[in-house]
C-alpha cells in the first residue's frame, strides 16, 4: 500500500544546513608544516624538474638548489609566529595548511580588536610564476562578492632577503566537505555529536549554495577550475570556497589549468584543453556524488533519489554539449531535486514555479470533477429502476484520452536567445487557429525555410495541436493538423541543426514536443520514450514527470505513475492535475477513502478546485464496481451530506451551461441519489451490512429522505420509498434542461419509472382486486 499524501497544503520553507559550532581556530595550527610530499616543479619556466622531492633513505630539502639549473628554492614557510605584517597590523599565529600553490596562515588584525584573518603567499618564493598567479588571483577576486566565495580583504608584501606578496583574505573556520565525508558513513556524525547524520537533502543543499558561487565567477567570465570537497568549507550554515589560486579565465590557454584528476572532466583531464564552464559543472557533479558516495542513511521514499542520480549523470557526461548549459541551469535543476527529497523527508509539500515550463489551464481530468450532463441518462431503460439488480452504473474513472493531455500538459518556456522570444510574449489569440494565424505573421522565408526562430516553429506544432482538440475526435481533420504539427517540429529541429551540427538531438525541447505529437496519435509508448530523455535532460522538473506519470497509467503501470505524480505533487505549484492522477489510480485499486482525500487536498487557491471537491463527492458516493463491493459504507455517505454544502456555491456559480441557476446542482442531486438508492437496497438485502442499517438514522437529510414526499421527512431515516420518490422528482426537476424532445420524454419516462408503486383498492363486498398504478 502507498503512503498517503501529506494533509499539509501550503508551501514550507526548505530544510537548511546545520549549524556548525567554529572551533577554536588556534587549534589548526600545523606545528610542524610540510610541504607537498612529492615537491614542485622548479620555478625556472625553462627546467621543469622536481624540486624538494624526498630520496629514498635521506631526508627532503625544503631548502636549496635545483640540481638540473642551479635556481634557488625555498619549501618552508617563510612566516614565524608573532612575526608581523604591515607595520605591525597584522600578526601571524601560526601555518595552517597550504593549497595547491601557496601557504596559508592564522593572523590577527590588530587594528580591528585582533580580529582573525587568513593570509596566504606562495610555495616557493623563488618562483615568478605562481608569484604572478597569485598577484593576478588578487586582481581577479577582489571585485567578487558573494557569501559562498572567501574575500579577499587586503594585500600585503613581507620585506627579506626575497620579499613575498601575501592575500589578505577572511577566516573561514569550519569542516571542509572532505572531512564531511570522512566522518560520514554507518553511524557517522559530520555535523557534531548531536548533529543529524549526512542525508541527500545536504548534498543537495550544498550543491546549490557551491552552484551559486561558481555562477557569480562566470558571470565575470572566470572558472574555478579545481572543484573538489576539499576547497569547500562548511561555515556555520552555508558553505564557502576557499582556495582560489585556479580561479583563471574561462578558456584561457595561456596558463596551465590547476585541476585535480578524478574531479577534472575529460576534456581538461585527457585532451589537455582549457577550463570552461562545463568543466566547473562537470567538477561539481563529481564532489556531489562522492558526497551522495558517503551517505549511509536509506533515503527516503519518493522519486527524489532517481531524479538526484539523473542530474548527476548529465553533470558528468563525458560529452560538454551534454551537461547542463550553465551552473544556474544546474541550480535550478538542483532546487526541484531537493524539493523532492525534502517533500518525501518532512511531509509537506515544497512547491515551486517552475522557470522552464509555464501551466496550462487544462485539466487533465474527463469528467470525474463534472457533474454530468444530460446525456448521463440518455441510454438508461425503465428495467433498470424495476430490476433487483444496479439501478446506477459504475463510476468513470476519468482518464483522459492521449490527445487531450498532449495539449493540456504544461508549455515550455520560450528561450531568451531566440528572435522572437519577445513577439511571442504579446500574442492573444481567442482560439487554436486565431493562434495559428498570429504566428504564421511572425515568419519570413528564413522560417518557412526552417532557418529562423526556432520558437515560433514550436509554437505552431502545439497550435496545430489544440486546432485539432478543438475538433471532434473522428473528424479526418484532427489527422491533419497533427501531420502539420510534425511538420512545424521537423523544420524546428532542422533550424537547430543548421545552427550547431546534431543541435536537434541535444535539444530538450525538440524531444518534449516530439512526444506531444506521439501522444496526439495515441502512440504512448513512443511518447513516453521521448519523455524520458527530457526527464533525463530536466530531472528537477515536474512537467516530465507528469508527463510520463499519465504514459505509466496508461500502461497500467500504477506503481511507477503514482511515483511520479507524487512527485509532481510535492512541486508543482497547481497539483491539480496531477491529484486526479493520483484518484484514478487509487480508484483502479479500489480505495475509495484515498481517492477522495487526495482529491480534498488540493489547495483551495488552486484552478481547479472546485472541481476536485466535486470528484470527491461523486468518489464518496460512487458504485465503483458492479457487485455490492462498489458501493460505499454508511460513512463514507455521511461525508458527502458533510461536503456537499460546500460544493454547492461552486455549483450554483458554475462555468458550464447553466450557470447560476442550480441546473450543475439538480444534475448531480440526481445522481447522487441514484448511488444512494443502489446502496440502500444493498443493505436491506445484505447480512454483511448490518453495520451500516444501524447507521440509517444519521442519514436522515433532504438529499436521501426528500421533502414532501408524503413518506419520511427529512428528519427521518431514509426509507427506499422515500429515496424513490426524492429520485422521481430528480428526474422531474431535470427534464425542463433539455430543449431535445426525446431526451426530455426520456427523464419523465426514468421518473415514472422509478416512481414508487402505487396500489389502489376496489371491488365490491366480500371480494378484493388490486390495480396498480
Amino acid at each position: 500500500m502507498s503512503e498517503p499524501l501529506p494533509d499539509h497544503l501550503g508551501a514550507y520553507p526548505l530544510p537548511t544546513l546545520p549549524a556548525l559550532s567554529v572551533p577554536d581556530p588556534r587549534s589548526l595550527l600545523d606545528p610542524d608544516p610540510q610541504p607537498p610530499r612529492n615537491g614542485l616543479r622548479c620555478g625556472n619556466p625553462q627546467c621543469g624538474w622536481q624540486v624538494g622531492a624526498p630520496f629514498p633513505g635521506a631526508p627532503t630539502r625544503l631548502t636549496g638548489y635545483c640540481r638540473n639549473c642551479g635556481t634557488r628554492y625555498s619549501l618552508r614557510p617563510q612566516l614565524k609566529v608573532d612575526e608581523q605584517l604591515d607595520n605591525g597590523r597584522y600578526r601571524v599565529l601560526g601555518c595552517v595548511a597550504h593549497g595547491g600553490l601557496g601557504w596559508v596562515y592564522l593572523a590577527e588584525d590588530t587594528r580591528l580588536k585582533n580580529r582573525l584573518i587568513a593570509l596566504k603567499g606562495v610555495l616557493n618564493p623563488h618562483d615568478p610564476r605562481a608569484r604572478a598567479a597569485m598577484l593576478e588571483e588578487r586582481d581577479r577576486m577582489i571585485a567578487v562578492t558573494h557569501d559562498s566565495v572567501v574575500r579577499i580583504l587586503d594585500y600585503v608584501t613581507h620585506p627579506g632577503e626575497q620579499p613575498v606578496d601575501y592575500i589578505v583574505m577572511e577566516f573561514v573556520g569550519g569542516r571542509s566537505l572532505r572531512e564531511v565525508i570522512a566522518e560520514s558513513g554507518p553511524g557517522g556524525r559530520p555535523f557534531g555529536p548531536r548533529g543529524p547524520a549526512l542525508t541527500l537533502d545536504h548534498v543537495a543543499l550544498y550543491g546549490g549554495q557551491v552552484l551559486s558561487a561558481l555562477q557569480a565567477l562566470h558571470d565575470r567570465g572566470l572558472v574555478y577550475s579545481d572543484m573538489k570537497p576539499d576547497n569547500v568549507i562548511h561555515h556555520g550554515s552555508r558553505v564557502v570556497l576557499i582556495d582560489l589560486g585556479g580561479v583563471q579565465r574561462a578558456g584561457d590557454t595561456a596558463r596551465p589549468p590547476v585541476i585535480t584528476h578524478g574531479y577534472a572532466s575529460p576534456e581538461v583531464a585527457e585532451g589537455g584543453g582549457p577550463p570552461t564552464v562545463a568543466h566547473d559543472v562537470f567538477t561539481v557533479g563529481r564532489t556531489l556524488a562522492e558526497l551522495v558516495d558517503a551517505v549511509a542513511e536509506p533515503p527516503a521514499a519518493g522519486l527524489g533519489p532517481t531524479s538526484l542520480r539523473r542530474l548527476l549523470e548529465r553533470a558528468t557526461a563525458d560529452q560538454p554539449r551534454d551537461r547542463f548549459t550553465s551552473a544556474a541551469e544546474m541550480a535550478g535543476q538542483l532546487d526541484g531535486v531537493l524539493r523532492e527529497l525534502a517533500a518525501a523527508g518532512t511531509g509537506h509539500r515544497h512547491p515551486a514555479p517552475s522557470r522552464v515550463f509555464t501551466p496550462t489551464p487544462v485539466l487533465l481530468d474527463d469528467g470525474l470533477g463534472a457533474v454530468p450532463g444530460l446525456a448521463h441518462w440518455q441510454h438508461r431503460e425503465r428495467a433498470q429502476y424495476r430490476d433487483p439488480g444496479p439501478v446506477s452504473p459504475v463510476l468513470r474513472h476519468g482518464r483522459p484520452e492521449p490527445f487531450r493531455v498532449a495539449v493540456g500538459l504544461p508549455v515550455p518556456v520560450p528561450h531568451r536567445a531566440d528572435p522572437a522570444a519577445a513577439a511571442l510574449r504579446t500574442l492573444t489569440p481567442r482560439d487554436a487557429r486565431g493562434a495559428v494565424r498570429q504566428l504564421e505573421s511572425l515568419l519570413g522565408p528564413a522560417e518557412e525555410s526552417g532557418y529562423g526562430s526556432v520558437e515560433v516553429l514550436l509554437h505552431l506544432c502545439r497550435a496545430h495541436l489544440r486546432t485539432g482538440d478543438s475538433l471532434p475526435a473522428g473528424d479526418a481533420a484532427r489527422a491533419v493538423e497533427r501531420e502539420r504539427a510534425a511538420a512545424r517540429l521537423a523544420r524546428a529541429a532542422e533550424a537547430l541543426d543548421a545552427r550547431v551540427p546534431g543541435g536537434a538531438a541535444h535539444d530538450w525541447r525538440i524531444a518534449w514536443h516530439t512526444g506531444l505529437c506521439h501522444l496526439a496519435a495515441h502512440d504512448t509508448a513512443a511518447a513516453e520514450r521521448e519523455f524520458r530523455r527530457v526527464h533525463a535532460a530536466l530531472p528537477g522538473e515536474y512537467a516530465p514527470k507528469l508527463a510520463l506519470g499519465y504514459c505509466a497509467e496508461q500502461r497500467d503501470a500504477l506503481a511507477d505513475s503514482e511515483r511520479l505524480y507524487r512527485a509532481v505533487w510535492a512541486c508543482d505549484p497547481q497539483p491539480d492535475s496531477a491529484a486526479f492522477g493520483l484518484a484514478r489510480i487509487h480508484l483502479a485499486r479500489g480505495n475509495r477513502d484515498e481517492a477522495a482525500r487526495v482529491l480534498g487536498l488540493v489547495p483551495a487557491m488552486s484552478l481547479h478546485s472546485d472541481a476536485a471537491r466535486i470528484a470527491a463527492l461523486r468518489i464518496r458516493a460512487a458504485r465503483l464496481s458492479p457487485g455490492p463491493e462498489g458501493l460505499p459504507d454508511a460513512d463514507s455517505l455521511l461525508t458527502v451530506l458533510r461536503d456537499l454544502p460546500q460544493a454547492a456555491p461552486a455549483l450554483d456559480a458554475g462555468a458550464g451551461a447553466g450557470a447560476g441557476d442550480g441546473q450543475e446542482h439538480a444534475r448531480l442531486t440526481a445522481e447522487l441519489r441514484e448511488w444512494a438508492l443502489d446502496w440502500l437496497r444493498c443493505v436491506r438485502r445484505d447480512p454483511a451490512r448490518a453495520a451500516d442499517r444501524e447507521r440509517l438514522p444519521e442519514l436522515a437529510s433532504e438529499l436521501f429522505c426528500g421533502r414532501g414526499t408524503g413518506g419520511p421527512g427529512p428528519q427521518e431515516p431514509p426509507t427506499e420509498q422515500a429515496l424513490r420518490t426524492a429520485l422521481a422528482q430528480s428526474f422531474r426537476d431535470l427534464a425542463p434542461q433539455s430543449t431535445d424532445r426525446a431526451l426530455h420524454a426520456r427523464l419523465l419516462d426514468l421518473s415514472h419509472a422509478v416512481a414508487p408503486r402505487v396500489w389502489f383498492r376496489n371491488g365490491g363486498p366480500g371480494r378484493a382486486a388490486g390495480r396498480r398504478r
